[in-house]
């Protein structure tokens, strides 16, 4: 994967793509929409696949008592992909998304506590709150794809393969001028891309999202406490 790439250099393959002068003098007006471009096309492709480049964990220090948490500024909520909680020296799976069934099972709401946590769920703006609440210390590591960096300066560098972004933007370019070359160079793009998914597959994992599916009261839970009513 060629990434690192500066979006200068970036426009400057996009205007050979579509048969445009070399000359980065030339069609200086028309920099700022090569630009968006670029950067639209790098960030669309970014959340069509878990890039393993992209790939990092963040660990939350879970406390007694506490419910709500700051979710990692680097992972977007739509791009985790595993939480996980470090207990009795093992890992274990935090599932996403929370029901009335379970806090009628286990209430929150009235402090009830208990180890480990088996759910998370987004809570308003960056936080998150974990179900069961911790009877305990404990790590939460969120794994997910993180954020992009900024591609809007000259001098900002692709994260993704500089190949892939150039050619797909030089097909939308050329199918918006209604260029008989839009097709090929389309077509160039998709064999790319599949290349590079092919070259990644064995590394790639699915996202999971929403619920849990047949969301009933079987939780399996594992030792903690719960206090007296």
């Amino acid at each position: 994967m060629a990434s690192g790439v500066t979006l200068s250099l970036l426009r400057d393959g996009l205007r050979s793509e579509i048969g445009a002068s070399p000359n980065p003098a030339m069609g200086t007006n028309a920099h700022h929409a090569m630009n968006t471009l670029l950067e639209r096309t790098q960030e669309r492709l970014w959340y069509d696949f878990d890039w393993p480049n992209m790939a990092i964990d963040r660990d939350i220090n879970l406390v007694d008592g506490q419910r709500y948490y700051a979710f990692p500024a680097q992972i977007p909520f739509d791009r985790v992909v595993c939480t996980n909680v470090k207990y009795a020296a093992s890992w274990r799976p935090v599932l996403p998304g929370l029901s009335l069934k379970d806090y009628n099972f286990m209430d929150s709401d009235i402090g009830i506590k208990q180890d480990p946590p088996l759910k998370w769920r987004h809570y308003e703006e960056n936080m998150l709150e974990v179900w069961p609440i911790p009877a305990s210390a404990s790590v939460l590591r969120v794994s997910g794809i993180r954020k992009l960096k900024p591609l809007i300066n000259d001098s900002d560098v692709c994260e993704l393969d500089d190949k892939l972004i150039i050619l797909y933007a030089a097909s939308e370019m050329l199918a918006h001028t209604k260029s008989a070359d839009a097709p090929a160079k389309l077509s160039l793009a998709n064999a790319h891309y599949a290349r590079l998914r092919g070259l990644n597959s064995k590394n790639e994992v699915i996202r999971y999202g929403g619920g849990l599916a047949g969301n009933g009261h079987n939780h399996g839970l594992i030792g903690g406490r719960m206090p007296n009513p």
